[in-house]
């Protein structure tokens, strides 16, 4: 009789196990199911959103407004903790054979908080392609502004008085009041860019010396590291009759780890 029970236990033990097993591959089978269900939703909600939109192009873009304005640099530092890059590029002169462009670059060193670059102004060529350096400094960015290591160099040769994101404000609602001239967004790349026209103000003409019967193109763009949140970098082009000046701030904004964890 204690057989018996013995017995009994062991197949009702091993009935047991195959039912749960069965619960846990239902529940395993409904969670996928469940999971797939929910990719598949967001995947619809994602076509369904237009990323060629003003509203969703401009809602990326206004992320300038993190360094727009900021005017000591150092403070950089605070948005971007880790370093940071500054280019600025003005093309002058240009006809059929030649380009001629000033190019200030500088670099935020997060360990010494120092920032520090270079100042070129370069005679561009094509075919085939060559590029002549016509004046250069080193240059080092103190509380005092721009200083330059080459004698020869000073404040007066810069077309323009420091950069345009340390005094100009962009954000969201400053876009928005902009007069829209295109859209744009590559479905393979993620990349995007949004452009306006007539655009100005008492800073932009103090800035570029113009009239404010003048105005130029604004031209934002961002890469899919940049929509996406991993790399934070955003062309701004100020593009007119006489002018074309392009500003770009980078650093990193967020590390791969938490942007894999989304």
């Amino acid at each position: 009789m204690l057989l018996w029970y013995t017995i009994s236990e062991l197949w009702l033990a091993i009935l047991l196990n195959i039912i749960n097993k069965e619960r846990v591959m239902k529940k395993r089978t409904f969670f996928a199911i469940l999971l797939l269900g929910g990719l598949i939703m967001i995947g619809l909600a994602g076509c369904g959103e237009n990323k060629n939109s003003r509203e969703w192009i401009e809602n990326k873009v206004s992320e300038v407004s993190r360094v727009y304005p900021t005017e000591n640099l150092f403070d950089l530092f605070k948005q971007f903790p880790e370093g940071f890059e500054i280019r600025s590029i003005d093309t002058y002169d240009e006809t059929k054979d030649y380009s001629r462009y000033q190019k200030i670059e500088l670099v935020g060193n997060a360990e010494t908080k120092e920032i520090t670059g270079n100042f070129k102004r370069i005679e561009a060529r094509g075919n085939p392609y060559e590029e002549k350096v016509l004046l250069e400094s080193r240059v080092v960015y103190t509380e005092k502004g721009l200083e330059f290591l080459n004698p020869e160099v000073s404040k007066d040769d810069l077309f323009y008085d420091g950069f345009l994101f340390q005094k100009l404000e962009l954000n969201k609602t400053a876009l928005s009041r902009f007069e829209l001239k295109k859209t744009y967004y590559n479905w393979e790349t993620g990349d995007a860019s949004i452009t306006y026209k007539n655009v100005n103000s008492k800073i932009i003409q103090d800035y570029f010396h113009i009239q404010s019967s003048e105005s130029l193109d604004l031209f934002i763009s961002a890469d899919h590291s940049a929509t996406i949140g991993y790399e934070y970098g955003y062309p701004v082009v100020f593009d007119g009759e006489n002018i074309s000046h392009s500003e770009l701030i980078t650093g990193k904004s967020k590390s791969i780890e938490k942007i894999d964890a989304k």
